[in-house]
């Protein structure tokens, strides 16, 4: 049996120093449906009460043995502290914004206690629980934030693709809406640094190139990640949905230590761009979520996964959310494929 320091082996990773063996984790909670019915909680309460939230959040860690404990599980949090009515996640599907008192653009600005508001006591409270439950195990807190846009998207009534829309005749209001809201998830990542977790994940579905072109990526919500990257003295990781090979130079050089990427990309590819630039941002993923692990066999999660460590993926991790009702001998076999193929014995 080979015992490490888990925490330190991922911050090891994700800045460039040496590792015992490739990290295998998630940068999102792995809220497992049969789990949390055995445990006799429910999702809303792992979402209104703190320690049913640590308790879902250390599922994964606790089932399947990946390699953190990510917080919160849904992506209206910011949204809500934003003053939003959010419908909350459940086994079947995600949270989502179903009222909102932003009726234009120039109504977007920063909720002076924005930090203290909604959902943000509770998991305060949960991060201190999982401190006094894991920290003497070494076991890495990951603090999960929506990203500008994609919060932007949530909370306006034209969603995503309106604003993006917008980009074309009101591009200064949102621009200075995405500032607004930037503001609030820099408070949101000195809170996170104060409660000392130990990464942070940045969730930016919206801005996947399906969507915005890599262009408008650039110029428009670039400036606005490199701000946050900037802001962070822990390491951080973006993730950005779907196929994002066209973009993947701009998430490189946005300053974060790692960028999560999903199934659609080559992983080779990826290391020689990442080669290219030179650049010390990690690869994360790229483990299907949506195909692989939610509905193929153990055996096809093992090959999926030994494949990407094989290119040379820098830490093992499923290419986006993992959806509640995925097996959770799905996720225990990606972290027996890292065991294997670094031939670990935990």
């Amino acid at each position: 049996m080979i015992k490490i320091n888990i925490k330190e082996n991922l911050i090891n990773a994700l800045t460039i120093n040496e590792i015992e063996w490739i990290p295998c984790t998630a940068f999102s909670a792995v809220p497992i449906t049969k789990i949390i019915e055995k445990l006799n909680i429910s999702f809303e309460s792992g979402q209104k009460n703190s320690k049913d939230m640590a308790t879902i959040a250390s599922l994964g860690y606790e089932y399947a043995g990946l390699e953190g404990i990510p917080l919160p599980f849904d992506l209206c949090f910011e949204a809500e502290a934003m003053g939003c009515e959010v419908e909350l996640k459940n086994k079947n599907g995600p949270s989502r914004v179903i009222e909102t008192p932003f009726n234009e653009l120039s109504d977007v600005e920063m909720n002076d206690d924005f930090i203290h508001s909604g959902r943000f006591p509770i998991m305060e409270e949960a991060i201190h629980i999982l401190h006094d439950e894991y920290d003497d195990k070494n076991i890495p807190i990951i603090g999960s934030i929506t990203g500008p846009l994609t919060l932007l998207g949530q909370i306006f009534p034209t969603g995503t693709e309106g604003i993006i829309k917008h980009t074309n005749d009101r591009y200064i209001e949102v621009e200075e809406a995405l500032e607004q809201l930037t503001n609030c998830l820099i408070e949101e990542i000195q809170l996170y640094e104060e409660l000392e977790v130990d990464v942070i994940a940045i969730y930016e579905p919206n801005s996947t190139p399906s969507l915005l072109d890599p262009s408008i990526f650039k110029q428009l919500l670039m400036p606005f990640l490199e701000d946050l990257s900037r802001t962070m003295d822990i390491p951080g990781v973006l993730h950005v949905c779907g196929d994002t090979t066209t973009n993947l130079e701009n998430m490189f050089s946005c300053g974060f230590e790692g960028i999560s990427i999903s199934e659609d990309i080559n992983i080779n590819e990826a290391k020689q761009l990442q080669a290219e630039l030179n650049t010390p941002t990690r690869l994360c993923g790229n483990i299907s979520t949506n195909q692989t692990l939610f509905s193929k066999s153990p055996k096809e999660v093992m090959k999926e996964s030994l494949n990407a460590l094989s290119q040379g993926i820098d830490i093992l991790s499923p290419s986006c959310m993992i959806a509640p009702n995925t097996p959770l001998k799905n996720v225990k076999a990606m972290v027996h494929a890292r065991n294997e193929f670094c031939d670990l014995e935990i």
